[in-house]
């Protein structure tokens, strides 16, 4: 039980939620401020929340390869 625990940060839930929002706020103001077409956010959006979970996951390993 305790190795379940011990990579489970308390709050990472809500901060994720919260970056995720932040994510998808910040590129529809910048699309409308840039004149982007509005069928590339879905597209912008999917491919940076990809890039925002390798980096996690990468930081997570080594993190991870740190502890043991």
């Amino acid at each position: 039980m305790k190795e379940k625990c011990k990579g489970n940060w308390p709050g990472t839930g809500l901060i994720m939620a919260g970056a995720i929002v932040l994510l998808v706020s910040l590129t529809i103001v910048l699309f409308k401020e840039l004149n982007i077409p509005r069928y590339w956010i879905p597209a912008v959006v999917g491919g940076m929340l990809m890039a925002a979970g390798v980096i996690i996951h990468s930081i997570k390993r080594v993190y991870d390869h740190r502890q043991s």
